[in-house]
């Protein structure tokens, strides 16, 4: 079990609702709930990865935790502080200590920045270095990424995907965080690049006693990755165990079809297969009961009714399920 002291950061019943449509301009109350109420605890020093369909509101909920963008309600707490009541400095000031590795490297760079503008800008803005101070500082930071001095003047439509990326990684560590929030950081690479980037990624954890949420919807990265996983439906997370437990002994109807999915390299082992029937309801008009339940083989009449609670079925292992 963990101790409250080993927990960097921790969501409580937190929120976002988007006014949607037509309904929203006629002064209608219609919402899409992107996230609904999300409990979630990451560890000091673990990488805590999030998964689930598109759509599920993996990405919002990085970004609400940042507070890029406001919640709806609930709490958002890092190393003790409720982050909901920061003022916009005091917020800005606390950021040093959380960044983001986005999705797609070629749009997080500024194509008209070099590289050296691209990795100091956070380091001047929060008035960490500056004049040749700042270009050691730099390059002490490409260097932990695997680039060098030749790097430092060249332009991001001069790299290639990885290199963007490995770019990134250098400006979101240029503040010295606790927390990184990677949001798919591999998906648009090559399967090669992604190894490397992996690797690289599992390294600077080990040097700079990093903690990562990492947000992916690629089972095979997140069980090379991460520590624990947390499976997000619809807006709530409906499963959350070790990584080994999740593979190997997965309890969530949801989670077992996620995984039926994932190529097993060796052809003399036989997976049950499931087959997720269906398209994801709206987060508009979210189904009562269980929001799996429309789509689920094993529901029943229970599962129509009433919302399940993410409760400890096994030591350590959580679900949100009737049938668990």
């Amino acid at each position: 079990m963990k101790h409250e002291e080993d927990v960097i950061l921790s969501t409580k019943d937190l929120k976002k609702y988007f006014p949607v449509g037509r309904a929203f301009f006629r002064g209608g109350t219609a919402v899409a709930k992107a996230v609904d109420g999300v409990n979630l605890d990451v560890r000091r020093g673990e990488t805590m990865a999030l998964v689930g369909e598109s759509g599920c509101g993996k990405t919002t909920l990085g970004r609400l935790i940042l507070r890029l963008i406001e919640p709806t309600g609930g709490e958002i707490w890092f190393e003790g502080v409720n982050l909901l009541k920061l003022g916009d400095e005091e917020m800005r000031r606390m950021r040093i200590n959380m960044q983001l590795v986005q999705q797609d490297p070629q749009s997080a760079l500024d194509p008209r920045m070099t590289v050296k503008a691209s990795v100091a800008e956070p380091l001047i803005v929060h008035g960490i270095a500056k004049g040749g101070n700042l270009r050691e500082t730099v390059l002490s930071l490409l260097h932990k990424v695997g680039l060098g001095e030749e790097h430092l003047n060249r332009f991001p439509q001069e790299f290639s995907g990885g290199q963007r990326q490995r770019i990134c990684i250098a400006r979101a560590l240029a503040l010295n965080p606790k927390l990184l929030i990677l949001d798919e950081p591999t998906a648009s690479l090559d399967v090669s690049v992604q190894a490397q980037t992996l690797n690289l990624l599992k390294n600077l954890q080990d040097d700079l006693g990093l903690t990562y949420l990492f947000i992916s919807h690629n089972l095979s990265v997140v069980r090379y990755i991460s520590n624990r996983v947390s499976v997000m439906y619809l807006g709530n997370i409906i499963e959350q165990s070790e990584t080994a437990e999740i593979f190997s002994s997965p309890l969530h109807p949801y989670t077992k079809m996620l995984l039926s999915s994932v190529p097993v390299p060796d052809p003399n082992i036989q997976r049950q297969k499931f087959a997720i029937k269906g398209e994801v309801p709206s987060a508009i008009d979210p189904p009562p009961g269980c929001r799996f339940h429309p789509r689920c083989p094993e529901a029943t009449e229970i599962c129509s009714r009433t919302k399940p609670e993410l409760v400890e079925a096994e030591p350590n292992h959580l679900v949100a399920c009737h049938l668990c």
